[in-house]
Formats: structure tokens, C-alpha cells, sequence
């Protein structure tokens, strides 16, 4: 959703931490999986461990990064 400010505020997440670990950005998500949690707003774990493409791994490494961004503009 262009203009949705929760989708680029993931998105601008998502960039800063593939920049900290050297990595690109859609490793840590596709951008396909910041659109549904950006629809879903999850406010914990499991429901964030429910989304495409996010699975126990990437839930343990950035579950609560992209949380507290989903609860800081919502």
C-alpha cells in the first residue's frame, strides 16, 4: 500500500537492520510479508509467528523489533 505509513515504517525497520548485519533488506522479510502485517497489526509473538514468511527463526531474531513498530503507530 503506497502511503500507508505503518508499511513504510516496517519497511525503514526492515532496511535499518539488513544495514546493521550487512545483509539486503528482503532476507530478513519479503515485502510481501510487511504488507500483512502491516494489514494483520500483530500485538504479540504468536500472532506475528501467524504471518507469511515469518517462521520461528525469523520470529526469534526480529519478532520484537517489527512489534514495537506495529504498537508505536498504533
Amino acid at each position: 500500500p503506497i502511503g500507508d505509513p505503518l508499511f513504510d515504517a516496517l519497511r525503514a525497520k526492515r532496511r535499518e537492520l539488513a544495514e546493521e548485519q550487512g545483509m539486503p533488506p528482503y532476507v530478513i522479510f519479503h515485502d510481501a510479508t510487511l504488507r500483512e502485517m502491516a494489514m494483520m497489526k500483530p500485538t504479540t509473538l504468536a500472532q506475528m509467528g501467524e504471518i507469511t514468511g515469518v517462521g520461528a527463526r525469523k520470529l526469534d531474531s526480529y519478532g520484537e523489533a517489527f512489534l514495537a513498530v506495529i504498537c508505536n503507530l498504533h
